[in-house]
């Protein structure tokens, strides 16, 4: 114990005089957090610019297409709604505000259900809506009996692709709403809670199902993703080098034969790694707090996650990537070919991981290799907790555990082979 003490010790006094890691230690987070504040796409605007708002048809023969702002590429959904219920408003709404959908709605609660099947049935010809979506008057009952084909009933009228995403986002919808009235919450409850969910605030009540699907982002959501990604990569880049600077003390310390006084003092080769991992813990914890407090002094918290949890994302990610840069520099022999390797892993692990651009549309083998990154399920973990999902803690735990038991073999395995070189 007496010697890791020593070790680290000693460690921290080399860093701290190394001006590499002092630039690394100070300029990723600064620059993290000048990211995560920029204002692009759907964060650029108020809450209700951003909630796109329903298209109200005025009559039968209005066509949806001249009510889309873009319609050669907007998907257009025709909505007959019989319900006019406050569920169906939070409904449409919701699919209004993913960006994804120009919901163009007809007020149907005095039409009959033959009429409207043959509105419908001329619309595939002399519409251009993507798909009609039509709300029974007893949606709200269809719904809290899970029944959903009583509450509501889509019709293809194109073959447009984008269909699919349309029916994943609506069934996550519609399934968060069950879940509600399924817990004992009556119509005005259940809509309280979505209200609660909605403006960003806590609420135990809520119990998210994904019916089959993954759970849809909103657009506020979707951009929050896109900026907590970069910042990743920033943040990341800022953990390797860090970390090659302990990797440096390790080459120097082996080139130096102070690697093989240390063994020959009674030190093993365990208690040594384990020196090592704590200086990791330990550049953690630094960037981290540098972190904290600039996000503290900016008083940046417009990302959609909390900033304590945000924060511990940041520590677990920035211990993998310490370790990740740590083992290198032992492997790799030298800094030159150490600094080549670890900007190599941060480059095509940012990239794999969807950081930059998602990955959704991507070939099965492409997305299997994304989960082999580090970053790929930090980013899961985040959009968890953009979504609520408390599960995301436990996810964090067991990959960044993985993760470095892995890694550590690796490092111990180089060590071990070091020592019988030397």
């Amino acid at each position: 114990m007496r010697s890791f003490r020593a070790l680290l010790k000693t460690n921290i006094k080399l860093l701290l005089r190394n001006k590499a890691f002092i630039f690394f230690l100070l300029i990723a987070p600064v620059i993290s957090v000048f990211v995560l504040g920029l204002k692009t796409g759907a964060t650029s605007y108020k809450e209700d610019d951003i909630r796109k708002n329903i298209q109200e048809l005025d009559s039968i023969n209005q066509k949806a297409v001249y009510k889309a702002n873009s319609p050669a590429t907007e998907f257009i959904v025709k909505v007959y709604d019989a319900s006019r219920s406050g569920i169906s408003e939070y409904v449409l709404k919701e699919l209004a505000s993913t960006g994804m959908f120009c919901i163009c709605r007809l007020d149907a609660t005095e039409m009959p259900k033959k009429e409207i099947e043959g509105h419908i049935e001329n619309d595939t010809f002399n519409d251009r809506a993507g798909v009609v979506l039509y709300l029974k008057k007893d949606f709200f009952r269809g719904i809290a009996e899970g029944h959903i084909e009583k509450a509501a009933v889509t019709y293809k009228v194109s073959d447009d692709e984008r269909l699919d995403i349309f029916n994943n986002a609506l069934s996550g919808y519609l399934g968060k709403v069950y879940s509600l009235l399924k817990a004992g919450n009556g119509e005005k409850e259940t809509l309280k809670i979505l209200e609660t969910v909605q403006n960003g605030l806590p609420a135990k009540e809520t119990k998210v199902i994904n019916a089959g699907e993954k759970n849809i982002l909103d657009a506020r959501q979707t951009a929050a993703k896109s900026k907590i990604g970069y910042a990743f990569s920033i943040i990341t880049l800022g953990f390797l080098f860090c970390g090659v600077c302990v990797a440096f003390i390790v080459i120097e310390e082996q080139d130096n034969k102070v690697y093989t006084r240390i063994m020959l003092s009674g030190t093993g080769r365990l208690n040594y790694l384990a020196a090592k991992t704590a200086m990791a813990v330990v550049i953690s914890l630094l960037q981290t707090g540098v972190l904290g407090i600039c996000l503290f002094v900016t008083g940046n918290s417009d990302f959609g996650i909390d900033r304590l949890p945000f924060l511990l994302i940041i520590f677990m990610l920035g211990l993998v990537f310490c370790v990740i840069s740590l083992c290198t520099g032992i492997l790799a022999g030298d800094v030159m070919s150490a600094n080549y390797v670890v900007f190599t892993i941060w480059s095509c692990s940012a990239l794999l991981a969807g950081l930059y651009f998602p990955l959704d549309n991507a070939s099965g083998v492409l997305k299997a290799v994304s989960f082999l990154m580090p970053q790929k399920w930090f980013m899961e973990a985040a959009e968890m907790l953009l979504l609520g999902d408390k599960g995301a803690y436990t996810v964090l735990l067991c990959v960044t555990a993985a993760y470095l038991i892995i890694i550590l073999s690796f490092g111990g395995a180089g060590l071990k082979i070091k020592q019988q070189d030397n």
